[in-house]
């Protein structure tokens, strides 16, 4: 008898608990959903910045390694290495301890105090374009795509 008691009584919770078992089970399967676009969102998201990234160091290095060929003044000489040598420690896998923003602000600041010490001719690339003009003509101008 006392397990037809048992029987009843959780027909009898089923009952009036399925709103809220409704409710967790939802919760759950939402849980679960949300997790599996943080994930992909996320995924990209990192992917997308890493490649900023790596292109804003790429470059920066090679303008680095080109001007270490070029004669310069000592100071300009050890600027450059020590700039080398930061971009040559930048991490290239994802360690949570390592404070990556940090030596990323590091390194940009390095490359201003190298572009000042050279009075911005380093690291400036221009290409001519031309700009059409309503009255016909075209005009040849330097672009800027230093940052």
């Amino acid at each position: 008898m006392a397990a037809a008691e048992l029987d009843y009584n959780d027909l009898l919770d089923n009952i009036f608990l399925s709103e809220e078992n409704i409710a967790k089970e939802s919760y759950q399967e939402g849980l679960e959903v949300g997790r599996a676009s943080g994930d992909n969102e996320g995924y990209k998201l990192g992917y997308e910045q890493g490649l900023r990234l790596g292109k804003e160091l790429g470059e920066i290095y090679s303008v680095v390694v080109a001007q270490q060929q070029l004669k310069h003044t000592e100071k300009l000489q050890r600027a450059l290495q020590q700039l080398r040598t930061s971009i040559d420690q930048f991490p290239r896998d994802n360690n949570p301890k390592t404070d990556i923003i940090g030596m990323l602000q590091d390194i940009r600041k390095q490359y201003k105090y190298v572009r000042v010490l050279t009075a911005g001719k380093v690291g400036k690339a221009t290409k001519e374009v031309e700009i059409a003009k309503s009255s016909g003509g075209a005009i040849k101008k330097a672009k800027d795509f230093s940052f």
